[in-house]
């Protein structure tokens, strides 16, 4: 739903609600607020806010307005409703690719509720610039398929030496036999889009999919990134008008989805994990904050 919301000012603090505990300044990613009597924008923030909403969420008392958003419009969190760790633990080491899926119809309001999840994802700079395109219809995911296996085929026949890397021939292959190891029968196609020359537009396209592939668990249904498809329409011109890809559009991150065939029963083994660890085991010695304002004690009388 869009927000008609507006201020002239990039913020506005309701001083009746204010307790001054300087957590909208310490919450703005680009330090736009300082303190005087109450919070104000500072010189220039107008064009340098990156419309988060980072002050108004964070406010305790709902004192925070926004240019674009106030706090009445925004959903309070229930924190009744956040899974402690071992759950969430579970949820997120069970998360599997689905291989199989059952001849069952995605219904739109679901996949409209996984976008909607998929669009609080975080994005470089808050720029929100991810196009969706969806394909909920079996026969023309099919048929993206085959043209993936087309564009798989014409890579052999120009750049032989990649498609031997990619070991292409383990999607060829089985498709010459009858079997789909693209689309694997699911039903619908997502693909996460964005303007070609967006520095941010890849990160932000797969941690958007990401996030609608562990929401999707919540609604019964199984997903699994389809990296053949989304390689093959950012340069195969066939696939890219079957798909309607925005002109100055390139696809960043694809999904299948549908209803899960079967269900997995245990969590797989993976490797241990690999980091280099730093830790300052000094306690005494604590990291620079961002204060309310140059001058501030609100951090050192806050620590004691």
């Amino acid at each position: 739903m869009k927000n008609s919301y507006k201020l002239e000012t990039i913020i506005k603090v309701d001083e009746n609600l204010c307790i001054g505990c300087g957590s909208c300044i310490r919450a703005c990613p680009g330090g736009l607020i300082t303190k005087k009597d109450f919070p104000v924008p500072i010189e220039n923030s107008w064009d340098l806010c990156i419309d988060c909403g980072h002050c108004v969420a964070i406010c305790p008392t709902g004192a925070m307005h926004h240019r674009t958003m106030s706090p009445e419009e925004c959903e309070p969190i229930d924190i009744q409703l956040i899974p402690k760790w071992e759950r969430v633990k579970q949820f997120l080491v069970s998360r599997r690719s689905v291989k199989g899926y059952i001849n069952k119809r995605v219904e739109k309001e679901k996949i409209m509720q996984l976008l909607e999840v998929a669009r609080y994802a975080p994005n470089g700079a808050n720029r929100q610039l991810i196009k969706w395109i969806v394909i909920n219809d079996a026969v023309k995911v099919h048929k993206i398929a085959q043209m993936t296996v087309d564009w798989m085929i014409l890579v052999k026949e120009k750049k032989p030496e990649l498609y031997n890397e990619a070991r292409l021939e383990l999607f060829v292959g089985p498709w010459d036999l009858g079997q789909d190891p693209i689309s694997r029968g699911a039903p619908c196609l997502i693909v996460a889009c964005a303007p070609k020359d967006e520095r941010t537009a890849p990160p932000a396209a797969m941690i958007a999919i990401a996030q609608l592939q562990l929401a999707a668990t919540g609604l019964g249904l199984g997903t699994t990134f389809t990296g053949s498809i989304n390689t093959a329409a950012q340069g195969y011109p066939p696939l890219i008008e079957l798909l309607g890809i925005p002109e100055g559009y390139l696809p960043f991150g694809t999904t299948v989805i549908g209803y899960p065939a079967e269900q997995y029963q245990r969590v797989p083994i993976r490797k241990a994990v690999d980091v280099i660890y730093t830790e300052n085991t000094d306690s005494g010695k604590a990291a620079p904050r961002m204060c309310c304002a140059p001058g501030d004690l609100y951090c050192e009388l806050k620590d004691n």
